[in-house]
């Protein structure tokens, strides 16, 4: 008897990824600044398309520059300006909500903390727009949160949305007054509830999606909650191990809102292939 897969309610390409590429696509040559999307399959796709990736100015041949989905440091942002430069701005209009809500809380004269991963290009984005942010990440950041201060928090919009709840009461622990507003996007919200659902029905998971997408991640870590020896991420339906699904008749399925179709697509084709290694 054949297994049975299951592909989450919401998985896969979200509408500002979709948005991205379907811009990108639009050029016949096209120089982005950092990766337009969180996965290498679909980045290297679109750089056999002549979209190519390039990490400083100097790499761009053209006058025109793409930014990511992500967004961008406003300072980085200037000196394209500065240079002339046309700009393609493909930032999720999610991550421009981001900028706009710490700005209202700024201007409520509160201290901005950002709750995200310092490294990540969205957050740097964030916090190159405000003032003096804090940007906290582990439990041990609070203590760069003044005690008694009056902040205003906001995240990094693929954050796992109990990280963020936790996070709050820390501070509002710490703080004399805590003004959070949860940025966490819905297609991320979606999809990290989608995922919690499934994972509560199923013997495994496998999750499919770029090793740097941050929300791939995240969806691998909500559905370990459920399925700590059982829940597998991988890029690409090569990394699958027939292994795994010994025993295994139900199989749950999502992806990263950087994944595209065919990536899960061939992983369904490949789970498949495994069903004639199930006893008779």
């Amino acid at each position: 008897m054949p297994r049975e897969i299951q592909i989450a309610n919401a998985a896969g390409f979200c509408f500002g990824v979709k948005k991205a590429i379907q811009k990108a696509e639009t050029m016949d040559r096209a120089f982005i600044f950092g990766s337009l999307i969180h996965n290498p399959q679909e980045v290297a796709r679109l750089a056999s398309l002549n979209k190519k990736i390039v990490h400083s100015l100097e790499e761009v041949e053209d006058n025109r520059v793409v930014i990511t989905a992500h967004g961008l440091d406003i300072k980085v942002l200037d000196q394209m300006k500065d240079k002339g430069l046309e700009i393609i701005d493909t930032t999720c209009p999610l991550v421009t909500k981001i900028y706009n809500e710490g700005k209202k809380l700024e201007s409520q004269g509160l201290q901005i903390v950002i709750v995200g991963d310092p490294k990540h290009v969205e957050v740097k984005g964030i916090a190159s727009r405000m003032k003096n942010p804090i940007i906290i990440y582990h439990e041990e950041d609070i203590v760069n949160v003044p005690e008694g201060s009056k902040i205003g928090v906001v995240c990094q919009s693929t954050l796992l949305m109990e990280k963020f709840d936790k996070f709050v009461a820390l501070l509002k622990a710490r703080c004399s007054e805590v003004i959070p507003v949860n940025t966490i996007c819905k297609p991320t919200k979606d999809r990290q509830s989608a995922a919690a659902a499934l994972s509560k029905q199923v013997d495994i998971m496998i999750v499919i999606g770029g090793r740097n997408s941050s929300n791939t991640h995240k969806l691998a870590e909500t559905c370990e909650v459920n399925l700590p020896n059982a829940t597998y991420h991988v890029e690409t339906a090569q990394e699958l191990d027939s292994k795994w699904f010994e025993g295994k008749n139900k199989v749950g399925i999502t992806a990263g809102a950087s994944t595209p179709d065919y990536l899960i697509e061939e992983c369904i084709s490949a789970i498949r292939s495994y069903d004639s290694l199930i006893p008779a």
